[in-house]
């Protein structure tokens, strides 16, 4: 999401959705690469070996993410439905 929020403006002026799309997959996935790459995460695996396994777990931790986000989403919709039907059936309903 913090990244969505700061990269907006950029990848926007791209016009191309699946452009845009790309920019959106590939960039948080880069990042977290980096991050564990540069980490010292399983250090005793070297090579194409590491390589892998830590662009595997990158891109677990994006599906991961995204997950978890979309049952935020649907937690959040729900809590709005119930919050809106209870008002409404403590105020009578509509009559």
């Amino acid at each position: 999401m913090i990244f969505y929020w700061v990269a907006k403006r950029e990848v926007s002026q791209l016009q191309v959705w699946w452009a845009e799309l790309l920019a959106y997959a590939i960039v948080p996935i880069a990042v977290t690469f980096v991050v564990l790459y540069r980490s010292c995460w399983h250090r005793e695996i070297t090579g194409a070996a590491r390589t892998g396994s830590v662009l595997l777990l990158s891109c677990t931790i994006l599906v991961g993410e995204l997950i978890a986000m979309g049952i935020l989403l649907c937690v959040a919709v729900l809590v709005m439905c119930v919050c809106a039907f209870g008002v409404n059936a403590v105020t009578g309903g509509n009559h």
